[in-house]
């Protein structure tokens, strides 16, 4: 309580200094009297004209009479991440998160500014400013800045790691020990390095390069990039590898590589499965088994095996191509049958919010999602019809792949080359084979015995 001139009445001011208030005690007080007691205390803002005649008239009773324009505290920045909990249960287990270009990672909310406040004194109040979060990205994130935010982007794929300072894209992950079907499906959107064996039959899938610096068994791999395999790729005929790259492998047994460019064996592969767009790179090797499919070329040290199975080995892109452009239409085909599912679907949609007074919010979200599945389907059916013209186009180019064998081809093997199918009469060492006007033609290799 402030002490006034006048002692029949009571003068408070609340702690923040915003408000005023008057009590008058007893009957016989004049307003003036209330503002005399304002003006002797300071109190100079925000007063209410009318105040001093109600505060003489509701006697005993505590009323406002002055107040202040408060100040608004200004908030601290703070960082709202998209990504912030692990997706799939490898993520977890491993400890990675997943983070593909053009993700976005999060946003940084700037701070905001606190507005001036004056109190029934007539003094600025000056509010708490908020603070900026100090946050480093790397250069595989981009920021863009608007006038309340800053939104991040993933520029790179890989494990995305985040901390109350720092968000970074790791490209590369290790994980140290082996890999088994216990640890379940493993999927990395950049380049995974296995420090240890794959056993069993695990399946993983990496956006771009796989080194593996052990063994790998019964396994599905699939890489957008290159394959590494440092031990064997030895098991029951249940393993594959599809790489969008190159496949390097040390001893194959009964399994199946492909690749999207070259397969490079650096010491057996033995009645496995290998299919490569452009080489076979097995200069030191030996091919025994199964088969070996290449685009430009197979070059092997040994190449069958007297007391083996027949080898089969095919070279030439005509066939690959024709394949893939085969299984290009049938997935347009497939596509297009559900274009056409999803484009009744919509029509169906849409007359009901023509005709119907009771168009649902779930209906116009149903409608918003097929209508984005249209766009993306057929956004993917332009993508697969690009493909297969390319594909097209690659067929007509003249190709002069060849089989260079720098040891021997035994007699077991039957081989094909731009259709041409020949077997062996006899065993031959350091030759190449050619296609040329239908036939195959053989040659000694230049400096070989």
């Amino acid at each position: 309580m402030i002490e006034t001139p006048v002692k029949k009445l009571k003068l408070e001011v609340s702690k923040d200094k915003y408000e005023a208030y008057v009590t008058v005690l007893e009957e016989g007080i004049d307003p003036q009297n209330v503002v005399a007691a304002l003006e002797a205390n300071g109190i100079v803002y925000g007063i209410d004209n009318d105040a001093p005649f109600q505060a003489v008239i509701r006697i005993g009773e505590k009323v406002l009479v002055a107040a202040g324009q408060p100040h608004t505290d200004g908030v601290d920045g703070f960082v709202e991440l998209t990504k912030s909990e692990p997706r799939l249960a490898c993520e977890r287990k491993f400890g990675f998160r997943n983070i593909y270009a053009g993700e976005i990672i999060g946003t940084i909310h700037k701070p905001t500014e606190g507005s001036v406040g004056i109190d029934v004194y007539g003094q600025k109040v000056l509010p708490h400013q908020g603070k900026s979060v100090k946050l480093f990205t790397d250069a595989r994130i981009k920021r863009m800045e608007t006038d309340d935010r800053i939104i991040l982007e993933a520029l790179a794929d890989g494990n995305l790691k985040t901390s109350e300072t720092v968000i970074e894209i790791e490209p590369e992950f290790v994980i140290h020990g082996d890999i088994d079907y216990s640890d379940g499906e493993i999927e990395f959107a950049g380049t995974l390095r296995v420090n240890g064996d794959i056993k069993g039959k695990s399946r993983i899938k990496v956006k771009h390069d796989l080194f593996v610096t052990g063994s790998v068994e019964d396994a599905e791999i699939v890489a957008g990039g290159n394959v590494t395999i440092r031990g064997s790729f030895v098991g029951r005929g249940e393993g594959i590898i599809r790489a969008g790259g190159n496949v390097q492998l040390n001893v194959v047994l009964n399994q199946m590589a492909e690749a999207a460019d070259s397969i490079v064996i650096t010491k057996e592969c033995v009645n496995g499965s290998l299919v490569a767009a452009n080489a076979i790179r097995a200069a030191r090797a030996i091919i025994m088994g199964g088969s070996a499919t290449a685009g430009e070329l197979i070059e092997v040290l040994d190449l069958g095996g007297e007391l083996y199975s027949t080898t089969r080995v095919k070279l030439g892109l005509r066939e690959l191509l024709t394949d893939k452009i085969k299984a290009i239409d049938k997935e347009i085909e497939f596509r297009t049958k559900g274009l056409d599912e999803i484009k009744d679907q919509i029509y169906i949609l849409v007359r009901d919010r023509i005709d119907s007074n009771n168009f649902t919010t779930e209906k116009a979200d149903q409608l918003k999602l097929l209508q984005k599945k249209l766009q993306e389907e057929n956004e993917e059916i332009r993508a697969l019809n690009d493909k297969k013209q390319q594909m097209s186009f690659e067929l007509t180019k003249k190709r002069s792949p060849k089989l260079v064998v720098n040891g021997t081809i035994h007699q077991s093997v039957i081989a094909e080359i731009n259709g041409v199918r020949f077997a062996l009469k006899s065993s031959y060492r350091n030759v190449t084979f050619e296609e040329l006007h239908g036939e195959i033609i053989r040659t000694k290799n230049f400096g070989e015995e």
